[in-house]
């Protein structure tokens, strides 16, 4: 449905095979914009797909994605897990990769809930490559994975690009793509239990991402807790006990941290904030789309549902977004832009004149920890299958708008709701990009972003814009500019 834009996928045992939605490019990615409240350039993205039952093991993650091109032949092949497994169960002879009927040679390690098949030598170039994990994989229950689950994937050619820090909650600001050495504002009122969260610009090495690579200090004083990470591009730093308040702290990405291709980061990345009080409100629903009681929904839609607050991205996974048909569950994948927003997006169009519910469970948290206090669930009736591809309908400021302030925000207005896992929003000055933050109007028409700085005078501006309807028909992509006044 999306094409050929790369995201981590989270599988179902009982599912063969993956709809993926987006395919980024690995190392060297053009720079988008995330959601509101993270800074920078890339629609931060997970998928999952739904599973029947919920108690069974299950994948929740492989890079590369299943039907991914362009794989980087020096890259490693990752498959992570919704819980932790018996690291015995997973060796060479249960985490498979094949070229044709040839077996590749190589390693495999297991580090959090994610295994790494590490191939002894670069792969070919344009070919196809097939990964399986063996039923025998188990948990430390022993439970074991209900059928084989394979995938498959295109190597392109080798990367030699380094990957970086897009995004970071509490934010950072700077040019991007960042600079370290420049000064970062410090972030005021952090929520003394909030936990650290950065976001990189491809998949990366889970065994590089831990308490060693990414560090929280209060002054020279280390800050304990600890790290998880989605088995893609997220890591979250969760420290052991509540910050202190009015507190300055600085978090530190180090170049211990490498992409599946082996780079590593080019200098450490640090940003600093600075703590307030403890954050005690749970995080709710704003809205959803389609909303509750709407009828005539397209079959081929996506239901989106957007929160109060930033989200921690572990807790959006295939238990706490679903849908279902009845007490059937609908088999499809959910997404995240990394922030404050969630798309479930059906494997298959749903049927006509049919009743659905999608339910968001207490299973989400924010970055402090604390839960939905109630589920949310709505209904809504599908129609017929969407076709019309959207379309801008305005910006502001206009195409060619001189004068523009240097304190305004950029908007754009489409024909019908995008999705926001998908959206990429570029503001630029010459050859650099604007840091700043993504927000969306209730029905995802109207996208905002507000750049984290002043913009400089008298200067020309372009802003790209580019992304897929909820009903994933096709893309709609725009460039336009202004300028500046004093």
């Amino acid at each position: 449905m999306m094409g050929n834009m790369k995201k981590s996928v989270f599988i179902s045992i009982f599912i063969i095979m993956a709809i993926i939605l987006i395919n980024f490019t690995s190392c060297s990615n053009s720079t988008i914009s995330k959601g509101a409240g993270a800074n920078s350039t890339a629609s931060k993205t997970q998928a999952v797909l739904t599973t029947q039952n919920s108690t069974s093991v299950m994948l929740t993650n492989t890079n590369p994605a299943n039907g991914d091109s362009n794989v980087p032949v020096n890259e490693t092949i990752t498959a992570t897990f919704t819980e932790a497994m018996n690291p015995s169960s997973i060796n060479t002879a249960t985490f498979i990769l094949t070229q044709g009927t040839a077996p590749v040679l190589g390693t495999v390690s297991y580090y959090g809930n994610t295994a790494i098949f590490t191939p002894q030598s670069d792969l070919s170039k344009d070919t196809d490559y097939s990964a399986t994990i063996d039923i025998a994989v188990a948990n430390m229950e022993g439970q074991h994975l209900q059928n084989d689950f394979t995938w498959t994937f295109t190597t392109g050619s080798i990367d030699t690009v380094d990957p970086y820090v897009v995004g970071t909650i509490p934010s950072f600001t700077s040019i991007f793509p960042v600079d370290p050495n420049n000064p970062f504002a410090s972030n005021s009122n952090v929520p003394v239990n909030d936990s650290i969260t950065a976001y990189f610009n491809e998949a990366m090495d889970p065994s590089t991402i831990n308490t060693n690579t990414f560090t929280l200090m209060q002054g020279t004083t280390s800050v304990a807790g600890t790290v998880k990470f989605d088995g893609y591009e997220t890591a979250v730093f969760t420290p052991a006990a509540i910050l202190s308040p009015n507190t300055a702290y600085t978090a530190t990405i180090t170049t211990g941290v490498k992409c599946l291709g082996g780079n590593s980061i080019a200098q450490n990345f640090a940003w600093s904030f600075t703590t307030g009080l403890s954050q005690t409100t749970a995080p709710i629903v704003v809205s959803a789309v389609p909303a509750n009681g709407v009828s005539g929904v397209p079959l081929n839609s996506s239901i989106t549902a957007k929160f109060s607050e930033a989200i921690n991205p572990i807790s959006i996974n295939v238990i706490t977004f679903t849908l279902a048909e009845g007490k059937t569950p609908v088999d499809g994948t959910v997404s995240f832009d990394g922030t404050n927003a969630a798309v479930f997006t059906p494997l298959n169009n749903l049927s006509s004149a049919t009743i659905y519910t999608a339910t968001i469970t207490t299973g989400v948290t924010d970055l402090a920890g604390i839960h939905m206090a109630n589920s949310y669930a709505w209904t809504f009736t599908t129609g017929q299958v969407d076709t019309i591809q959207p379309i801008v309908v305005s910006t502001n400021p206009k195409n060619g708008a001189t004068g523009v302030p240097i304190n305004s925000a950029v908007s754009i207005t489409f024909s019908e709701g995008l999705n926001p896992t998908t959206l990429a929003f570029v503001l630029k000055q010459g050859n650099n990009s604007i840091p700043g933050t993504i927000t969306y109007d209730p029905t995802f028409t109207v996208v905002t972003f507000t750049p984290g700085i002043n913009l400089s005078s008298n200067t020309p501006y372009t802003a790209s814009v580019s992304g897929w309807g909820l009903d994933g028909y096709s893309p709609v992509s725009t460039t336009y500019t202004f300028t500046t006044g004093p």
